[in-house]
């Protein structure tokens, strides 16, 4: 399993845990949502291509405490 914390405008902050070819977005009023957000991240023509930072569990368990 792996998180990141997405950096671009529009999606700055938020957090996605990805399994595989699985991700969720962590949702504050509904927790973690399956979610296709990373697909543009990893993609080499999209424009936030690369826009997020690789975090571990205990950087996400610290944000989502935050909230």
């Amino acid at each position: 399993m792996k998180y990141y914390v997405l950096n671009d405008r529009e999606h700055r902050g938020t957090i996605v845990r990805s399994e595989g070819s699985k991700s969720y977005k962590y949702v504050k009023e509904r927790g973690w949502v399956r979610s296709g957000i990373m697909s543009q991240y990893f993609f080499p023509d999209s424009p936030v291509y690369e826009a997020y930072d690789e975090i571990d569990e205990e950087e996400v368990r610290k944000i989502i405490e935050a909230l």
